[in-house]
């Protein structure tokens, strides 16, 4: 025989998502975020990548005609579906997909006759895709500097998970590789910023419930267009995350067509140390919480990669864990044990519901890991609550609590019952066992649930979905979706992008790097430019052109303080700013020097407060009256004669306390020179 020309199998290869580090540093101290130093996130292989959602603002939506950017509170109709996977163009499912499968989801939308159509609930082809969309779309990727697609693709990704009725959200790219400037003067940051690509898709339903095996959504945000950004995984601090975070949001939000407010934007931030692998933790919609979120998943990867040492010190395998898929699991294996007349006469008020409940108590053998259910993964978080999360979500369990363990002494049963399973189980010292309780079909799936999660530990960090929690921890959402997800559009043909919807490279909108360089020319200080360039009253700066460097300082200090204090007053809006002119003829008149500098921001809080003043009035200087005269007269006079009541004795002090009292009365009245050289004359008694 001839030699044969079949290929040689190939080996197997690691999974894209691993860290590139495989030395996790097992001793390293676990430290409060603001302890950590950029030497101790690169001595854990700390890599985080972004995933930015941005809605664009569109007339419709993205693949029909339906207006986008409505939403309501009320319905017209429900739909009930159920989802399946299928099969990628490989023959093979998406673990993420058969994981949502197993939670038998009944899935409820509420539809509301002005905001969806036939396309939505998958009776109808798509239509055309939105060209605003597009348009805006090439030009957010443009800003970002990424290589342009010339022919739009439609791909198909899985979603089963009921947030989509058609159980995929149709997407294109748009964009790839490219990079923008990253600088922050704060951080020590000046190094480009790399983008991975741009995709435009479709969003997903709002979740009303979810509560068992029924979840309901609404599906007025539905099909609305938006951009999905991901960056490469370059980002080594927690601090660099949010500064990225916000960096991209200012770019895409530098075009002016983009949607702003609650839900508008949200951030994945993908994280890994060294030994571990990608974590996606989804839905974060401030860039404030960005830092402590990482930080916290970071350091549970280190405590899940310590775990797993201590599963291999113990000698255990996946094999301790192997339970057969099918039956129930109580009958099916030696490690599950149905324990509802074992528990019959417990006085445990969970358990004791359950069973008035007509529900199913099954205690699960977990061989060799005694003690190691408690350790800690997250703060006040234990690898319990691992478990726990994974059989809330895939089991659908809804008791408070639903789980017990072992590792803690008399924990909901008493020592007796415990002893009473051990027996049955015939677990020894070094075994650990769960308790679980609910109705029979979810605690046979919970059993297995918890096997495999213990399987998993083995492997230290599993691929997963988490999501994002108020006090910084996370929880399991769903087991991160591989490509096996993605196939091609078959309703929708490739488009050849028509140049009118191609940006202009010459007529581009300001980057915000560009914006904050001509503020620092315009006499701002880097960090003031920094601050300004990232919050949402920069365009208001811009507004009121102030043309002088002192005017420009001041105007820029005066919106950091005002533009808070103005929405707490109930003036503004959450996301509002004051109208540019209420406040242009004030900054006008501090250009001309008709205006003192320190009754700028006294004068704003009355144009911004009260609608009835006239701006153009505020600005002229009011003639000295002697009521005002009097005013200043009197304040000086109080706090003189208050000075001697302090502790401090120190002339100067007092001079500057006295100072400070005084300008609170007449701000906006008298100069902060004149009235400082008559205090001092008070206090050394020449007044």
């Amino acid at each position: 025989m001839g030699p044969s020309n079949a290929l040689p199998p190939e080996a197997p290869r690691p999974p894209a998502d691993l860290n590139p580090r495989t030395d996790p540093p097992l001793d390293f101290r676990d430290k409060p975020l603001a302890e950590m130093t950029p030497g101790d996130w690169d001595a854990l292989g700390f890599m985080c990548g972004l995933e930015v959602h941005q809605q664009l603002r569109t007339r419709t939506k993205l693949f029909c005609r339906c207006p986008a950017g409505v939403y309501v509170d009320h319905h017209d109709a429900e739909v009930l579906r159920h989802m399946r996977p299928t099969l990628s163009e490989l023959g093979e499912y998406d673990g993420c997909a058969l994981m949502e499968f197993k939670t038998r989801k009944e899935i409820i939308y509420l539809l509301e006759r002005e905001t969806v159509c036939t396309y939505e609930m998958d009776d109808t082809p798509p239509f055309e895709i939105d060209r605003e969309a597009v348009e805006i779309a090439y030009l957010v990727a443009a800003m970002f500097r990424l290589q342009l697609v010339p022919e739009l693709h439609v791909m198909r990704k899985q979603y089963l998970d009921g947030s989509i009725p058609t159980g995929f959200q149709r997407t294109a790219m748009v964009g790839l590789s490219g990079e923008i400037p990253f600088r922050d003067p704060t951080l020590g940051i000046d190094r480009p910023l790399r983008i991975r690509q741009l995709s435009l898709e479709e969003d997903s339903c709002r979740e009303v419930s979810d509560v068992g095996h029924r979840i309901v959504f609404r599906t007025d945000r539905l099909g609305m267009p938006l951009i999905e950004t991901v960056t490469e995984p370059e980002l080594v601090t927690p601090w660099e995350v949010r500064q990225a975070g916000r960096l991209l949001a200012r770019v895409a939000r530098a075009t002016g067509r983009v949607r702003r407010g609650p839900g508008a934007a949200r951030q994945d931030v993908n994280v890994s140390v060294a030994g571990g692998r990608r974590v996606e933790i989804k839905g974060v919609d401030n860039h404030r919480r960005l830092p402590q979120l990482v930080h916290t998943e970071a350091f549970r990867q280190l405590n899940l990669l310590r775990l797993r040492a201590e599963m291999q010190a113990r000698g255990l395998t996946r094999d301790v864990f192997a339970i057969p898929t099918d039956g129930p699991a109580w009958e099916v294996s030696p490690l599950v044990i149905d324990a509802t007349s074992a528990l019959r006469r417990s006085v445990y008020e969970p358990v004791r519901r359950a069973l008035e409940q007509d529900h199913t108590i099954v205690a699960v053998l977990l061989r060799g890991c005694a003690g190691l259910l408690s350790r800690p993964t997250q703060p006040g978080i234990s690898f319990a609550h691992e478990l726990q999360g994974r059989v809330r979500v895939i089991a659908c369990l809804t008791g408070h609590p639903f789980m017990i363990h072992s590792d803690v002494a008399d924990y909901g049963l008493a020592a007796a019952r415990w002893r009473h399973l051990r027996s049955a189980l015939r677990a020894g010292r070094d075994d650990a066992i769960v308790v679980l309780w609910g109705p029979a079909r979810d605690v046979s799936t919970a059993a297995r649930e918890v096997l495999a999660r213990m399987a998993e530990a083995l492997d230290g960090v599993p691929a997963e979905t988490r999501q994002a929690f108020a006090d910084g921890t996370n929880g399991f959402e769903r087991i991160l979706p591989g490509p096996d997800r993605m196939y091609p559009d078959t309703d929708t043909p490739p488009l050849a992008v028509p140049p009118e919807l191609l940006p202009d490279p010459r007529a581009l909108p300001e980057a915000p790097w560009e914006r904050e360089r001509r503020w620092i020319d315009a006499g701002l200080d880097p960090l003031v430019a920094a601050r300004l360039a990232a919050s949402d009253w920069a365009d208001l700066f811009d507004a009121l052109a102030p043309r002088r460097p002192e005017t420009a300082r001041r105007l820029a200090a005066a919106l950091e303080k005002r533009v808070p204090y103005w929405r707490r007053r109930g003036a503004l809006g959450r996301y509002e700013l004051p109208a540019a002119d209420r406040l242009a003829p004030l900054v006008a008149a501090l250009d001309a020097g008709t205006l003192r500098p320190d009754a700028f921001e006294a004068l704003a809080d009355r144009a911004v407060l009260d609608p009835d003043a006239d701006p153009a009035a505020l600005a002229v200087p009011p003639e000295p009256a002697p009521e005002i005269a009097t005013e200043i007269s009197r304040a000086i006079r109080t706090v003189i004669e208050l000075a001697p009541r302090r502790k401090r004795r120190d002339r100067e002090a007092l001079a500057r306390w006295a100072l400070g009292i005084a300008m609170r009365r007449l701000r906006g009245l008298a100069d902060p020179r004149d009235v400082a050289a008559r205090i001092a004359a008070g206090l050394a008694g020449e007044a």
